[in-house]
């Protein structure tokens, strides 16, 4: 009876190391995005780079999907930047004016004080119309919240 007491916690103490090596990349950070806006939809993943002197990278790495499940709307993907005197300006990655999908990647640097640019969907009439930023998702990275 010893032993089956000694080969039953074998076997759990197994299965929990076993159960923690295959959980541990699922806890570490995520690095993923889901947006939704009108008929819109962006997801992907939004990376923070390593650099090093001899190859500099810029810190920000975003890759995506935009998908347009209506007709008769736009939609575009923008990403924050530091625009003049201080103020938040976006830059349109991708648009979208029909039903489908397309794809998205941006590198991009730090905002001033070191924030990391954020993402939004936006949808309109128009490309231009949804540039303006009155319909939208945005998401923002863990180290901004």
């Amino acid at each position: 009876m010893n032993s089956f007491f000694r080969r039953a916690l074998g076997i759990l103490a197994g299965t929990g190391a076993l159960l923690a090596l295959t959980a541990g990349p699922a806890l570490a950070a995520d690095n993923t995005f889901s947006l939704a806006a009108g008929k819109a939809t962006a997801y992907g993943t939004y990376d923070r780079m390593m650099s090093i002197p001899e190859r500099p990278v810029p810190p920000v790495a975003v890759n995506g999907t935009l998908a347009m499940n209506g007709r008769n709307q736009c939609a575009v993907v923008q990403i924050s930047y530091n625009g003049p005197a201080d103020g938040i300006e976006w830059r349109t990655l991708n648009s979208l004016c029909r039903p489908g999908k397309t794809n998205f990647a941006a590198r991009s640097e730090l905002l001033w004080g070191g924030g990391q640019p954020e993402l939004r969907l936006c949808s309109g009439n128009t490309v231009k119309r949804a540039e303006q930023g009155r319909s939208c998702g945005s998401f923002s990275p863990a180290a901004n919240r």
